[in-house]
Parts: structure tokens; C-alpha cells; sequence
């Protein structure tokens, strides 16, 4: 067949599946073709968690551990207190040995202690930061992730532990996402990483998703969702994305190296075959059924202890069609990302919500059913 002749049905065809609001799939699929080595994930250790008449603790509630006191500080955002709880004790149940009113009426979605009288709070609303003296119970700063200079409709960081806010001495980073993209816009343009420059305060927007977004629909919010994790000794940023088996290393210059990060299983993640601008995408529990049913990466976790990096990986349930229903499994790498082995995690974790230590991951029991209870499941790593 004549060249000129396929290219015009290659343009007829895209324009009808455009016109039709659908849109040819892609499959992005693992080429590997190395055996998957097991790992060892073990659970040797509960941490049970006393919770109060008022407290509830659910997969979206902030933690903040402290390795030199042992500490794990929880913030309670329905009713604005802080919670400190001492992992050194050796309780079957660990009450908090203080809790603190915050004065403040804005919801709070992530948070970092300080020290015993400085806070900083996270408001997704506008999203703020607010600096909080604990000592005398007020606000003793502001700042904001909008860029008011530019008026750039930028993704607001979507902070949690899964998504950390950043912070060195110049700057304080965070990543988001916004839903709504369109067929026709500039996919440079739609950044994901806010940065707020001190001590001027002036935001700039960078790190537009991997080029894998550019060219196809990847559904709702759940699929461009994006994970974070900081290596202090190296000072770069590693973003990981759903779609995407290789993830983004940034580096202190804003340089951006793709890694191989892939499963070792034959996995293929499909996009949707509907165009951006099709209504349908806007159906909320089409989006998620496409999410339920689609293998997808998410959690990237550097575990300073051993010098290693974990990412989570989610694929369709054998059974139901709940987000929850989802088969999660850790896979491993080394400090250059040399493939270790990868596992499956233990059911009904709560993946935006855990915490490190030298003795391994904990992760919130999403099942627990005792509402005076919360429940931390160790997992410990062993290759």
C-alpha cells in the first residue's frame, strides 16, 4: 500500500476515535525478562495505640515519628489536638503520654513536629502552611504554595506520608495533582511539584508528569497520583507514578534522571480508551473501576536504616471490585536501584498512612475494628 494512502487512514482513524471521544489504548508493559527473587516480609511486632472518646484514627490522619525520643506525635484533625505517643513503652497499650490543644480552625492534612514548642501545619485549603509556637498557642507564620505572581493554575501539594512535604534551609517542596486535563493543553505546563523559595516566599511551579502522561488517558485522580520520598545523604528527590515502571530521580539542581523501577512480574498497565475530553471521565466510579482493575504503582519509601528503597505495587483484585481489594506487594532495590526481590504485604494495610524505624515499616491496620484501638502492623524486610 502506497505511503500517502496509510497515512491518510492513520489520520481518518484518529480523527473519528477523537470525534467518537475514544481513543486508542496503550499498554505499557514490563520487558524484563528476570525471574522475580522472593524477599522475606515478616510481622513481629503490633503497636496497639490507645485512642479516646474523641480520637479517630483513619488511613488520611498525620503521624510524624521521631527516632531520637522514641516518639510517635499524631494529629488528631477533627478536633485540632496533638497526640504524643512513647513507643519505648512496653504496654500491650500505649496511652499518649501528653496531648495538646491546637488553637486553630482550619483543617489540617499533614504536619511536622519541631521540637517541644514549634509545629508546622499543612492546610490543603489554600494550600498553607502555618508555623505554630505551641508555648503560647498561636501562629506565629504563614506561607502559601499559590504562585500569586504568575496565577498559575498549579497542583497544590498534596502532602501525607506517602507524599511528604520537604524541607531544607532554601526551600520547601511538595507535590500534587490536579484532575480535569484536556486533549488539546500543553502537558509541560501541567506541573506537579510546588516550591516555595526562602526567605523571599516567592512559589515556582515545576516537574511536569513523565512523557508515559503526555500522549494518553490514564483515568481520574488515582492514576495520577504522585509518590515522593527524600535520600538525605544524596539530597535528590524520587517521584513515582502509577502508570509509569521507571521513576523520576531529581536532583538539587532540578535535573530529572528516569530509573528503572519496574516488577519483576509480567504486568501490563493499559490507558483508558476513551480521549481526555470525553464526559465520561468526569463518572467517578467508571475512573475508579478502571483504577481497580489496572496494575499501578504507588508508594516510593527510602529506608535510610539500610540504605535501600521500597516501592508498592498494587494489582487487580481476584475477587470484588473495591480500591481496598487491591493486591499490594513491596519491591526492593538497593542504593543505585539494583533490583532486590519483591514480596507481597499483608491485607487491609493503610498505605498513605505509616511510618519507619530501624526495626521496619509500620503501616495503619485499616481493618482494625476496636474504635478505642489503633493498630501500627510492623512489617520487617528481610532479603
Amino acid at each position: 500500500m502506497p505511503e500517502r494512502v496509510v497515512l491518510l487512514l492513520i489520520t481518518i482513524i484518529c480523527f473519528s476515535s477523537c470525534h467518537n471521544g475514544t481513543a486508542p489504548p496503550y499498554s505499557n508493559c514490563t520487558t524484563t525478562h528476570d525471574t522475580a527473587s522472593p524477599l522475606m516480609i515478616t510481622q513481629s511486632d503490633t503497636l496497639n495505640l490507645y485512642l479516646d472518646s474523641l480520637m479517630v484514627m483513619g488511613i488520611s490522619t498525620p503521624v510524624d515519628y521521631h527516632e531520637k525520643d522514641n516518639k510517635l506525635y499524631a494529629f488528631d484533625n477533627y478536633n485540632n489536638r496533638l497526640l504524643e505517643y512513647p513507643l519505648s513503652v512496653t504496654k500491650e497499650i500505649i496511652h499518649p503520654g501528653n496531648i495538646h490543644p491546637v488553637k486553630i480552625k482550619k483543617k489540617i492534612s499533614y504536619f511536622r513536629y519541631l521540637s517541644p514548642d514549634s509545629l508546622i501545619l499543612y492546610s490543603y485549603t489554600g494550600a498553607e502552611l502555618l508555623y505554630y509556637d505551641i508555648t503560647s498557642d498561636q501562629i506565629s507564620k504563614k506561607l502559601t504554595f499559590i504562585n500569586k505572581t504568575t496565577g498559575n493554575h498549579a497542583a497544590p501539594p498534596y502532602a501525607n506520608a506517602a507524599s511528604p512535604l520537604l524541607f531544607n534551609s532554601s526551600t520547601i517542596i511538595g507535590f500534587g495533582f490536579l484532575i480535569g486535563e484536556s486533549d488539546n493543553e500543553n502537558p509541560v505546563g501541567r506541573t506537579i511539584c510546588s516550591v516555595i523559595h526562602l526567605p523571599e516566599e516567592n512559589v515556582r511551579n515545576r516537574i511536569p508528569y513523565s512523557r508515559l502522561y503526555w500522549s494518553h488517558n490514564w483515568g481520574g485522580s488515582h492514576m495520577r497520583t504522585p509518590y515522593t520520598t527524600y535520600n538525605e545523604q544524596t539530597k535528590n528527590i524520587l517521584l513515582s507514578l502509577p502508570a509509569d515502571h521507571h521513576i523520576l530521580v531529581i536532583d538539587t539542581n532540578w535535573q530529572v534522571k528516569e530509573i528503572s523501577a519496574a516488577t519483576r512480574k509480567n504486568i501490563c498497565i493499559t490507558s483508558m480508551e476513551l480521549s481526555k475530553n470525553n464526559k465520561k471521565v468526569s463518572d467517578a466510579e467508571y475512573t475508579l473501576q478502571y483504577f481497580i482493575n489496572t496494575p499501578s504503582y504507588r508508594n516510593i519509601i527510602y529506608d535510610q536504616y539500610h540504605d535501600r528503597y521500597y516501592r508498592i505495587l498494587e494489582l487487580p483484585p481476584a475477587a470484588h471490585h473495591q480500591m481496598a481489594d487491591k493486591e499490594s506487594s513491596l519491591i526492593a532495590f538497593d542504593k543505585d536501584f539494583k533490583y532486590l526481590g519483591e514480596a507481597s504485604l499483608p491485607k487491609a494495610l493503610a498505605l498513605d498512612n505509616f511510618f519507619i524505624t530501624a526495626n521496619g515499616i509500620y503501616f495503619l491496620n485499616a481493618h482494625n475494628k476496636d474504635q478505642n484501638i489503633a493498630q501500627y502492623v510492623q512489617c520487617k524486610i528481610e532479603l
